[in-house]
């Protein structure tokens, strides 16, 4: 920490120039305000100044309702590393983790993120980190095991324990989360707390999805991203919580239903599914970016989206050329206000087909269209 300069005669030289320490001189108080807002890395390093900031430094970390493990330049140097500092490096992070969670003694926390390239052979502590999560009552817990940059890892994904919610693998879909007596009934009760839930490349199973939107009456945010071994994914009930859904790129997944629910919005990105909504009466956002082979896209999309065209206010269908058929008639978005497209580049008729898609949307105000030059490159044509 630098203080200021202070500028002084002296009767050795025509000034002299004193370092004031103005910032220890502040209180206690002023100090961990201060703390609070870096990143917990760098208020670790604070400790080296002095044994008062050392003092400060293991309050803050003892209670602070934002544990964020965020290691990006760390994560970013791993790959011009060999093997052996590679794992050096990757066992100072579990182990910086592992020393703030042992002296936090605050009894809530508002988030609890782990953002580092970790894999399923760390599962024992990352056990131990979400069972901590759980019984300080976090309300947004991120697990982000994504390589930097890179979305196809070699190694095996982080699987997320049945057994940490009570679940016996390979249980029925009707997933209800049952006490098991060695673990602490706190856990339990940190699932009535969670608004938020993230997974990146974390093997969570459909069952544990359930039993998370089950059980957790507040959940409202749930992404999953890059799990592998998700085939089927439930959302039905109307005492689910949840309104914002987004899957991406999980590559075994074959279903989605939603189904007598409260979603607001629904994002999809990977390959083509079953997509099944019933009863949405909430739903007014869409985007879907299917990887589809067939080549009806736009007219699969409006069948399985029937059920709520015409409340939709946001859609977006992307990754799949919108085909010329003369004559084509859409079916009615009286409320749609925000539409995203593509079309080839030499697809011409395509654009002029909008026409009549304008006239299925009278309340149409934002338009974004991508014109796909090549397979690998899209460009924006237009947004207004």
């Amino acid at each position: 920490m630098q203080g200021d300069y202070i500028l002084r005669k002296s009767n050795k030289s025509k000034y002299d120039y004193h370092l004031a320490d103005r910032i220890s001189e502040l209180a206690d108080e002023i100090l961990v305000s201060i703390l609070t807002l870096l990143p917990l890395n760098e208020a670790a390093t604070t400790s080296i100044l002095s044994k008062r900031w050392r003092y400060l430094c293991q309050y803050v970390l003892a209670s602070t309702m934002t544990l964020k493990f965020d290691a990006e330049k760390t994560s970013c140097s791993l790959i011009d590393l060999n093997r052996e500092e590679r794992e050096q490096k990757i066992r100072r992070y579990v182990a910086w983790v592992n020393s703030v969670v042992e002296q936090h003694t605050w009894p809530n926390i508002e988030q609890f993120r782990i953002a580092f390239d970790l894999d399923n052979s760390f599962s024992s502590s990352i056990n131990k980190w979400i069972q901590f999560a759980l019984k300080k009552r976090v309300q947004i817990l991120e697990l982000d095991f994504s390589e930097n940059g890179i979305h196809h890892r070699q190694k095996s994904c982080y699987n997320f324990p049945h057994e940490l919610l009570g679940l016996n693998r390979g249980s029925t879909s009707t997933a209800v989360c049952c006490e098991i007596p060695s673990l602490n009934p706190c856990v339990y009760l940190g699932l009535k707390s969670i608004r938020v839930l993230h997974f990146n490349f974390v093997d969570v199973a459909e069952e544990v999805l359930e039993c998370f939107l089950s059980n957790c009456p507040v959940l409202e945010r749930l992404s999953v991203f890059h799990s592998p071994n998700l085939v089927n994914l439930r959302v039905v009930g109307p005492s689910i919580a949840l309104k914002y859904l987004v899957i991406r790129q999980c590559n075994s997944l074959e279903s989605i239903e939603i189904c007598d629910a409260n979603l607001v919005s629904l994002s999809y990105v990977g390959n083509e599914i079953s997509l099944l909504l019933r009863n949405v009466p909430l739903l007014v956002e869409v985007s879907i970016s299917e990887d589809c082979i067939c080549n009806n896209f736009i007219e699969v999309a409006f069948t399985q989206l029937s059920c709520c065209l015409s409340q939709l206010e946001i859609l977006k269908l992307t990754d799949q050329i919108v085909p010329y058929k003369r004559d084509h008639i859409f079916p009615i978005l009286a409320n749609l206000k925000h539409l995203e497209m593509i079309f080839e580049e030499d697809n011409v008729c395509g654009l002029l087909q909008l026409t009549s898609f304008f006239r299925a949307s009278p309340c149409l105000h934002r338009l974004v269209l991508y014109l796909q030059v090549c397979i690998f490159s899209l460009g924006r044509l237009f947004s207004q």
